[in-house]
């Protein structure tokens, strides 16, 4: 960094909390203001959160969250070895590597739940549960986020990791076995179950 830049920084950050203005209800949004995929996202922001976006020099912003609107099967797959291909990723990634939480809105392979072959969706399926372990969540949404599970047996604690994920509806096999702490858990918690075909 060029000692302009950085006097340039130290003064911006002198005048903003100088201002009092914080970054608190700014939400970082990894996406271009003009993508397709942001709409769905502003949309379920807080009252008196700001969007802002990755590509607009936000560079010493430190937000109160921050968001991917859809991360695409290939971008799961290079997330999930540790690997930042192109500067959305790279951004993600060194949230997750300083201990911040990433939120996801979407995930591409959840549209392939009724084409894929169940191997292939399952591997998916293992991305999105590694990628929680790496710090990525679920947003929160309004609508109805389903779920495909694949065991034979729910069990309460399937319920229970299912609602912490924000699932609304949970697709289990037509020969699936509920126990009866999972269904009364998932009546408690608003979790429909429905029983998926072959």
């Amino acid at each position: 960094m060029a000692i302009n830049d950085l006097v340039q920084t130290i003064v911006q950050e002198v005048l903003r909390r100088l201002q009092g203005e914080t970054d608190s209800r700014k939400v970082l949004i990894l996406a271009r203001e003009e993508d397709a995929t942001v709409g769905s996202v502003l949309q379920q922001l807080e009252p008196g959160e700001m969007a802002v976006f990755w590509d607009k020099n936000n560079d010493n912003l430190v937000p109160a969250r921050t968001i991917i609107p859809l991360l695409s099967c290939s971008q799961m797959a290079d997330l999930v070895q540790g690997r930042a291909t192109g500067p959305l990723l790279k951004k993600a990634l060194d949230l997750l590597l300083a201990g911040k939480t990433v939120e996801i809105f979407d995930f591409e392979y959840l549209k392939y739940e009724k084409t894929a072959p169940e191997p292939l969706y399952q591997l998916y399926v293992s991305y999105e549960e590694t990628l929680r372990g790496f710090g990525l969540q679920r947003v929160a949404a309004g609508k109805q986020t389903v779920s495909r599970f694949s065991r034979r047996l729910v069990t309460e604690r399937d319920i229970i990791e299912a609602h912490q994920q924000g699932i609304s509806v949970l697709r289990v096999l037509p020969d699936a076995q509920l126990t009866p702490l999972a269904l009364d858990c998932a009546r408690e918690r608003g979790i429909q179950l429905q029983k998926t075909e072959r």
